[in-house]
């Protein structure tokens, strides 16, 4: 990616400032996604350990994963990859309540970092009431000890952090669960994740902090991104799913708004928006989440993403943001880390914590005083 010098950001030189940084980053989001691939190296030995103890599980007739936030973006993760790599079906769960046709032969995952996300326990009790197979991915809290009491297998993971910043803990166990009870193939199954550590290694280095602006891709990304509304297209599959990953960093970190969508739907309603998008507001700016095989892989896609280009013209600006890697687990990752990196160099230009959650804790204090 070419350095673009973005008109509306005129404190860029503090994404080169670590001591600035430092001050900004109170909690040391930074340092965290910068430990990633450390993160993941753990969960995978724990998500081994935890699969190694599960007494023969039995094939399921289809997968529910639930979850909100953070923990459930790595269930989305999973289920992406299972389309690809599995034969049942896998869905992801953000409410309350279960789809009705669990039952005796659906495997439910609740995934809660904290273990004390109301929905996720509210969606627990009704697995356990439908007779559903089950397993828990949390810190404790009490998801952990509901589970425990009702002997509910639980992959029990490092506690301490924001959930955002746990997507390794979270997504590699729910993984290793779901290919214990559904094997997938090589490349979306647990093994490929080890062998993409080198590369999230590399990626550490040169989108940390101290590979400097000129030769940062993730710094240039923010750069490019300040100022405006970020609109992320995710052209099929994962990307899709990063598309709203990327979109939720950039709204808790960044703590802006930003908005994704994923091709071919985009096509057949949202692209229509662009007609009138300069009267809604001036600073548009869309990124095109790609994969380098979809243009041998998918034609039809990368065709859509040209003309789409075309309409939008100059309404937005525009840029591709390329997956890195060989293998598809490279790629989703590689993706998947960059954008963290860019969400939280975002946050330094807007000058705000990205750790910090105020919205987020009101809403929760005011939900803990409502009865029901």
């Amino acid at each position: 990616m070419s350095l673009y010098r973005n008109p509306r950001a005129p404190m860029a030189g503090i994404l080169d400032d670590i001591e600035a940084m430092r001050i900004i980053d109170r909690s040391g989001m930074l340092r965290l996604t910068e430990e990633f691939p450390q993160q993941c190296r753990e969960a995978l030995e724990i998500a081994t350990a935890f699969t190694a103890r599960l007494s023969a599980p039995q094939r399921p007739a289809n997968v529910v994963i639930t979850g909100l936030g953070g923990s459930a973006i790595g269930g989305d993760m999973a289920a992406s990859l299972a389309a690809i790599g599995g034969d049942v079906p896998v869905i992801v769960n953000r409410d309350y309540s279960l789809p009705g046709f669990v039952g005796p032969n659906t495997l439910v995952i609740a995934s809660s970092y904290s273990g004390n996300t109301e929905e996720t326990l509210s969606a627990y009790a009704q697995a356990r009431s439908a007779g559903c197979r089950m397993a828990c991915v949390t810190s404790g809290g009490e998801l952990g000890r509901m589970a425990e009491a009702d002997g509910v297998p639980v992959c029990r993971v490092p506690g301490g952090r924001p959930p955002r910043a746990s997507t390794g803990f979270l997504f590699i166990p729910t993984l290793s669960i779901l290919h214990a009870h559904v094997p997938l193939a090589k490349s979306c199954s647990p093994g490929a994740i080890s062998l993409a550590l080198p590369l999230l290694e590399a990626c550490s280095v040169k989108w940390g902090r101290n590979a400097p602006l000129d030769e940062n891709a993730a710094k240039q990304t923010a750069l490019r991104l300040h100022g405006r509304i970020p609109i992320f297209y995710g052209t099929q599959g994962y990307r899709g799913v990063l598309a709203t990953r990327w979109k939720g960093q950039f709204n808790e970190n960044a703590k802006a708004h930003a908005f994704a969508y994923v091709l071919p739907e985009q096509n057949h309603n949202e692209i229509l928006g662009w007609d009138q998008a300069l009267t809604q507001a001036q600073n548009w700016s869309v990124a095109y989440l790609r994969d380098p095989q979809e243009t041998d892989e998918t034609p039809r896609i990368a065709k859509r993403v040209d003309v789409l280009k075309t309409v939008i013209g100059n309404r937005a600006d525009q840029m591709d943001i390329w997956a890195e890697g060989s293998t598809l687990m490279e790629r989703m990752l590689s993706l998947l880390y960059l954008g963290d990196f860019a969400s939280v160099y975002a946050a330094f230009l807007n000058g705000v914590d990205p750790t910090a959650i105020a919205g987020i804790d009101l809403l929760k204090a005011e939900l803990s005083q409502f009865p029901g």
